[in-house]
């Protein structure tokens, strides 16, 4: 009796000890991450590419010029102002950037072990299939999403040092930038890791193109469709709704106008003026159902995740 009662201790100590097959599949991947040099290479470059957009575009054009009685009073805004984002850095920028180098860090989380002849120990293992391929996906949307982290990063640091390097030029507004980059950037890079995660699985055989596909139809989004739409009569769901956010962005930038316009008409002096265009393009933007739609767009994509879950197939299922 003492001898079985000891021996039902000790197996239920075993299993609880036992880590939840998820993950374990997550320590497995996040392993294979940090031991990969061609990884840190990639983000090392991409977080100095971004500082480097991030500072080409510190002053984007002087577009304001007021003539008046007391003179010409011309200036610029901050390209990591709130406006000065949404003007010429963000969608075009850091967020076109991150979208070109997701699709190879997403893609072949499954098809990797396929690619490399490692699938047929997969198969001796009794790993449940949901944890391999959720754990996989989590893994590359937890890397995913320290890239845009790294960007905003990237991003503000270079606004801090502009900041103290010209004594014109404003602090970055932290709540305005992690508004647009919740609303604009966090979705983009859920929806796009997740639909290349997924048609990677479904496709094993075409990971390739569908990297390719993916970047092709992100650029056609975001450079080419846009400009040749006339911006003052957008359809208000391509505004909600554009994954991109280039147009969404040109939705909002006549908000900012409007009112610098409004504010401008009795300025008498280049203070007055230069006081009035700091506190504009620091403005929050106005959210409207853009912010709502982006959100949706990433939620969607999950359920792409979940289909490819329970359509992927092992050559032999084993036990759970």
């Amino acid at each position: 009796m003492n001898t079985t009662a000891l021996t039902s201790l000790s197996q239920q100590t075993r299993s609880t000890q036992r880590p939840h097959p998820l993950l374990s599949v997550m320590a497995w991947d996040l392993r294979r991450f940090s031991a990969s040099l061609l990884f840190w290479v990639q983000a090392l470059c991409f977080f100095c590419l971004v500082l480097f957009v991030t500072w080409s575009t510190r002053m984007p054009g002087h577009p304001f010029d007021l003539a008046n009685s007391h003179g010409a009073i011309n200036g610029s805004i901050a390209g990591t102002s709130a406006w000065g984002l949404l003007t010429s850095s963000l969608p075009t920028g850091p967020l076109l950037l991150l979208v070109l180098l997701l699709p190879f860090v997403t893609t072949d989380g499954v098809t990797r072990d396929l690619h490399r002849r490692t699938h047929e120990l997969l198969l001796t293992t009794a790993l449940p299939t949901w944890a391999y391929v959720w754990g996989r996906y989590l893994v590359g949307l937890v890397m995913s999403l320290g890239l845009a982290g790294l960007a905003l990063g990237a991003t503000l640091g270079m606004g801090l040092l502009l900041h103290l390097s010209i004594p014109a030029y404003p602090l970055p507004p932290i709540g305005a930038v992690l508004l647009l980059w919740v609303g604009m950037v966090v979705p983009a890079t859920v929806l796009v890791s997740s639909v290349s995660f997924a048609l990677g699985t479904l496709l094993p055989r075409l990971t390739n193109l569908v990297k390719i596909g993916i970047m092709v139809v992100w650029i056609v989004g975001a450079m080419i469709l846009p400009s040749g739409l006339d911006t003052t009569s957008l359809p208000t769901w391509y505004i909600n709704w554009d994954p991109t956010s280039v147009v969404t962005a040109q939705g909002i930038l006549p908000q900012y106008i409007a009112d610098f316009g409004n504010q401008t008409r009795t300025v008498t002096s280049a203070a007055q003026f230069q006081q009035i265009l700091l506190t504009l393009e620091n403005k929050m933007p106005d959210l409207g159902v853009w912010f709502v739609s982006h959100l949706l767009l990433a939620g969607v994509s999950l359920v792409l995740v979940l289909v490819a879950a329970l359509a992927f197939k092992r050559s032999r299922e084993v036990l759970n």
